[in-house]
């Protein structure tokens, strides 16, 4: 019995997961200009030029998920 509610439980959270990724795309791709923003199953994926720098300088870099609020 446990074993299924386990894996109910992990399926809702792995389509959850996906769910908040691909929003979390939509909402980067819009506030940070010039980079390519992917979502990739449960990963977001950023690139483009100059990121480590861009990373330093602006804050909605180094914190993504604060873009969700």
């Amino acid at each position: 019995m446990m074993d299924g509610l386990e894996a109910r439980a992990r399926d809702m959270g792995a389509r959850a997961a996906v769910r908040v990724a691909a929003r979390l795309a939509d909402v980067a791709g819009e506030a940070l200009p010039g980079v390519s923003v992917a979502a990739e199953g449960a990963r977001v994926v950023v690139s483009g030029r100059g990121l480590g720098r861009r990373w330093l300088r602006d804050p909605a870099f180094r914190w993504l998920g604060g873009l969700l609020r």
